[in-house]
């Protein structure tokens, strides 16, 4: 299973940006940075625009936006603020054959994302999963955005997405531009969402059951995968062996699930103490406020050091460039300050960039130094290059530009047999009122994770007072996939998942009986070729990304015959 290193990066890594050393973020208000040029022009006025809730990104795909009721969450106990009601919703992206009335589904595909990420961040894999389909019947795949991503303001994204102009973003979030009569107002102050401190693992349970529950109860053991990537992983097993209380009578997760898909994460072997999980740590590279800091300080959700809430709506900017004009030159100070952290450069020594470069140079595994937002994207192009030592990746060897002034391209990953390309990373930000990104992630979320190591805590443990409830690992008796990427590292580290679940398939399901030690009760997909983002943004057509075919072979393994008629609201 991952050593406590790459635990503590799938689990505490939002943890490490909570706290005194993030400024923005504890003055209360992440305020927006106007750029330099950025408001050289008189500021604009654009039409409030939203993006269809339904459309149709790729031949044969259909895309829905839907909200689902989920969850009321217990007021903060330290302030007594409470959820908003128009926050308890889950917003899903519901991918499905193009064709009216929506087909019958034989297998349902849930999709939770990890650390920072949205629905948007399963784009390419889902459609790919649409696609392939089992034995002619369709495959839907439902990708969660969870809560949070509720409260990011996307005037700015909507407009410039609507109207093909990136430069509306870049001038409503870091300039004076307004959409519809109202500007950027900045980021949502830590001391505004005290609520946050109990959006946990019980509230997101809670929300993913809701959607589950669109599915008709006779047909969720038999139809419905659930899929986690990196943290969401970790929270996926933590669902299955979830006990839920319906009425007085004892459901786990897994008894309404047909099958656990891990891709590249996993959850820890063992809880934290109480101690550790009420006063936090300062030990290590990923200090954790503990609950009382989440419930008192400004730790609410996650800023990342060195580059804050921002570097998200840049993202966005970046990735809507690229799609309109790949080759066009845009000058972006407020990019190049960010590219140059992460290269060890100064923001003048950040050379002009393509705009398909300047999007890739923030993913590419080769310039990137941070593992959870790497992917194979391509090469550097147009320029000298040198290879150096990246302290931000512990000394690991990156490349980067070496000539300030140069003008680099980008050569994209089809060409060089790599697995994501640049309209493919694009995509899934910009594709409708969703993202790649989840801004606010809690920081409670994590925290609790970590509470629930190995997912078999004990009924009268001091984890079910705080609400948490996965209790019943030991008897996990669902078909699990686990794919592991370059996060992971190493595919034997699933071993400890297949020991400590139940011994063999239950009853009742296809393949009862079947031991862990087959491949159809435990099958470890070893993909460490693949950087961690690539297995949910590379799609079935690219050559040597086995991630589509193994899922849908596993789900045609256990799903059962027929198909069920769905709504989603």
């Amino acid at each position: 299973m991952p050593t406590r290193p790459l635990l503590a990066l799938l689990l505490l890594a939002p943890l490490a940006a909570c706290g005194d050393d993030d400024a923005p973020v504890d003055s209360g208000m992440d305020a927006p940075v106007e750029d330099a040029g950025v408001d050289a022009a008189p500021p604009m006025d654009w039409p409030a625009m939203r993006p269809e809730t339904s459309t149709v990104p790729t031949d044969g795909v259909r895309r829905d936006v839907v909200l689902v009721p989920g969850f009321a969450p217990p007021a903060n106990p330290e302030t007594g603020e409470a959820t908003p009601a128009d926050l308890n919703f889950t917003q899903v992206l519901r991918y499905r054959r193009d064709v009216t009335p929506p087909a019958p589904a034989r297998a349902i595909i849930v999709c939770m994302p990890g650390f920072l990420g949205g629905a948007g961040s399963f784009e390419g894999l889902a459609r790919a999963l649409v696609r392939l389909g089992v034995d002619g019947d369709a495959v839907e795949v439902w990708a969660i955005d969870r809560r949070s991503n509720l409260l990011e303001d996307l005037a700015g994204m909507d407009a410039a997405e609507v109207l093909g102009d990136p430069e509306i973003a870049q001038r409503y979030y870091f300039g004076r531009d307004t959409v519809g009569g109202e500007a950027f107002a900045g980021y949502v102050a830590q001391r505004d969402v005290g609520y946050m401190s109990e959006w946990g693992l019980e509230t997101h349970v809670e929300d993913l059951r809701a959607v589950i529950s669109r599915v008709p109860a006779g047909e969720r053991r038999a139809r419905v995968f659930l899929l986690g990537h990196s943290l969401g992983a970790s929270f996926t097993e933590a669902y299955a062996a979830w006990r839920f209380d319906d009425d007085g009578a004892s459901v786990r997760g897994v008894d309404e699930l047909a099958g656990l898909v891990l891709v590249d994460g996993a959850l820890g072997g063992e809880p934290t103490t109480e101690e550790e999980y009420l006063e936090g740590t300062s030990a290590g590279p990923f200090p954790s406020p503990g609950l009382g800091g989440v419930r008192t300080g400004m730790n609410r959700y996650t800023s990342l050091p060195l580059f804050g809430i921002d570097v998200y709506a840049r993202a966005e900017v970046a990735s809507l460039r690229a799609l309109v004009d790949p080759e066009g030159v845009v000058a972006d100070p407020g990019r190049d300050r960010l590219l140059g952290i992460l290269s060890g450069l100064t923001t003048r020594q950040v050379p002009a960039l393509t705009n398909a470069a300047g999007l890739a140079y923030a993913f590419d595994d080769e310039l990137q130094p941070l593992g959870f937002v790497r992917a194979k994207v391509g090469r550097l192009t147009g320029g000298p290059i040198e290879s150096y030592e990246s302290a931000l990746a512990g000394g690991a060897t990156l490349q980067r530009p070496t000539d300030p002034d140069g003008t680099y391209g980008w050569q994209d990953a089809p060409e060089v047999g790599e697995f994501t390309s640049v309209r493919a990373l694009a995509e899934s930000f910009v594709h409708g009122r969703s993202n790649f990104a989840e801004w606010y992630f809690p920081t409670r979320l994590p925290l609790d994770l970590s509470a629930v190591g190995g997912a078999r805590v004990p009924e009268d443990g001091w984890q079910a007072s705080y609400g948490l409830r996965a209790f019943d690992g030991a008897l996990v008796d669902a078909p699990i996939l686990a794919i592991a990427n370059a996060l992971v590292g190493d595919a034997t580290r699933y071993e400890a998942i297949r020991d400590r679940v139940a011994s063999a398939i239950g009853e009742g399901r296809p393949h009862a009986g079947t031991t862990r030690d087959d491949a159809l009760a435990f099958q470890i997909v070893d993909a460490v070729e693949m950087e961690h983002l690539d297995p949910v943004l590379a799609d079935e057509t690219v050559a040597g990304n086995p991630v589509p075919a193994a899922v849908i072979d596993f789900v045609r393994a256990h799903v059962a015959e027929g198909t069920v008629a769905l709504t989603l609201p």
